[in-house]
């Protein structure tokens, strides 16, 4: 019946998982049901909302973020390049070394400070708008 381990355990209450169909559930071609989901406002929409109730900076975060790393990492580069010249063409070969060997460190120490600043922001964000949400259902 139950294999070598015995019957499987019946449902039990409170535990998260696929449930077996019983009462309650839903019926053949029925979708389970699920809360609505806020619609949440375009970036212009937010733009033009002279209220301020619809937040702007949470949509831009990852936008800045993708473009802080793409400019980070274009300095890096050029810091890099630079290295390799005075490496090549001065006689301050010893800073060009340390310049080649700096810049992964300076790229990393950079890229953490913006995401720790950007983690910040919408963390910050996200706290406003759990505390709307908290308003809203008192």
């Amino acid at each position: 019946m139950g294999g070598p381990y015995g019957a499987p355990p019946g449902p039990q209450p409170n535990v998260p998982g696929p449930r077996p169909p019983g009462p309650g559930a839903p019926g053949t071609g029925q979708q389970p049901w699920a809360p609505a989901e806020p619609a949440g406002k375009g970036l212009l929409a937010a733009l033009l909302d002279t209220d301020f109730n619809a937040l702007v900076t949470p949509k831009l975060a990852k936008t800045v973020y993708i473009l802080s790393l793409m400019l980070i990492t274009l300095e890096c580069l050029g810091v890099l390049l630079f290295g390799l010249w005075t490496l090549v063409s001065t006689r301050f070969w010893l800073g060009g070394l340390i310049l080649i060997v700096a810049t992964p460190l300076i790229w990393l120490v950079q890229m953490l400070l913006v995401r720790i600043f950007m983690e910040a922001v919408v963390v910050r964000f996200k706290q406003a708008e759990y505390l709307r949400v908290i308003k809203d259902k008192s």
